[in-house]
């Protein structure tokens, strides 16, 4: 498991954050674990305000009208305490977080064996986390962190004592996810930037160097659309990638370059050396809130000793190979049947948005070079 999805001793309080409301602008709604250009304007406009979810009603759906937050191009309420900036919506409530104050398996250890467990241990040698099948939907169970049951319209959560803000981390990562497969959408573990009304997809190994791709790029005028997750939509043949939220994860290093200090970047957990970069007003770069067409997706492969920077084409076959092993969760995606489907979708993915593999140099330095030469290709 990375340092970044460990348990931490504590965390700093969850406050929601505050500040100027955003009109409505669309009606659409594995567990894996910047040179700063100045320009600090948003997508938003001067109307536009964070989101505070509505903690008024702990039991039932929220109503189906009102005003909500937005998430992978959701409009979402409920009492979920997100700590991560959500920009506001107001329209139709298509997914309601809602906590509840008891665990939502019977017992610590639960009857029946999981249709899912993770095969990464924590230190007590127990899965990091297991899926069950019960009467009212599947459970996530991540030990220490909590408990998530996935419905149709709404996620109930259960947030073990001192779980640190662990909770969030599942829920933007391996819950959405699933909860997006579930509806016909693919999700893989990428970044993403809009560049011209179009969406360039970033994807790379676990530390790979997506991320500061994308700050790259968001520093040559790019928007930034995902840092993570990468939600995929699939409409009349073309593909669209979905606004996830409107931040960043940095190593210190990248920090360092991109801002010239880090130390008064907050870690997206104690017990991680990696930093959270608000992205839009008031923050780094800026954040597209709308879909945008994707346009290409880059295999990234970061090398050192490289001499030059290199673009190169990437066949249907060993693109679909590479997408799968960048998927979310394709362990829990097999085993509860939805492979066979997400198979077909990055079969299609790859036969309409083509896919290559880009070649770079270790090296700050060198990262004007790798942006400009990805913006001259697209």
């Amino acid at each position: 498991m990375t340092k970044d999805t460990e348990t931490p001793e504590h965390s700093p309080p969850r406050k929601p954050y505050e500040g100027p409301e955003l009109k409505e602008w669309g009606s659409i709604i594995e567990l894996t674990g910047a040179g700063l250009s100045g320009d600090t304007t948003s997508t938003t406009t001067k109307a536009a305000k964070e989101c505070e979810i509505d903690g008024s009603n702990r039991s039932e759906p929220v109503h189906p009208e009102g005003r909500g937050c937005r998430l992978f191009g959701l409009t979402i309420a409920g009492d979920f305490p997100f700590t991560v900036r959500l920009l506001s919506g107001n329209g139709f409530i298509s997914l309601s977080f809602l906590v509840s104050s008891l665990p939502l398996l019977s017992s610590v250890r639960p009857a029946g064996l999981p249709i899912y467990a993770s095969f990464l241990r924590g230190k007590d040698g127990g899965s990091l986390g297991s899926l069950y099948r019960g009467p009212e939907g599947e459970i996530f169970r991540f030990p220490g962190t909590g408990d998530f049951r996935i419905g149709s319209d709404r996620i109930d959560s259960y947030l073990a004592p001192q779980e640190d803000g662990l909770a969030e981390l599942r829920v933007l990562g391996p819950v959405m996810s699933y909860w997006l497969e579930l509806r016909g959408l693919l999700t893989l573990h990428a970044a993403a930037v809009e560049v011209a009304g179009r969406a360039v997809a970033l994807v790379s190994r676990h530390g790979g160097g997506k991320s500061g791709l994308a700050a790259g790029m968001i520093t040559s005028g790019a928007f930034l659309l995902t840092d993570d997750v990468l939600a995929l939509e699939e409409r009349d043949g073309f593909w669209e990638v979905r606004p996830s939220y409107p931040m960043m994860r940095m190593w210190p290093d990248e920090a360092e370059f991109f801002f010239g200090d880090y130390a008064g970047l907050p870690r997206v957990q104690r017990e991680s050396e990696k930093r959270s970069v608000m992205v839009g007003e008031g923050g780094f770069g800026r954040f597209q809130e709308a879909s945008r067409p994707l346009t290409c997706i880059y295999l990234a492969t970061r090398v050192e000793g490289a001499e030059a920077v290199e673009i190169q084409p990437v066949s249907r076959s060993e693109a679909l190979i590479e997408l799968v092993r960048h998927s979310f969760s394709p362990r829990l995606v097999e085993a509860v049947g939805l492979q066979p489907a997400r198979l077909d979708r990055l079969a299609r993915l790859v036969r309409s948005v083509p896919v290559r593999r880009l070649v770079y140099p270790s090296g700050f330095e060198r990262l004007e070079e790798v942006t400009t030469k990805i913006l001259r290709a697209d």
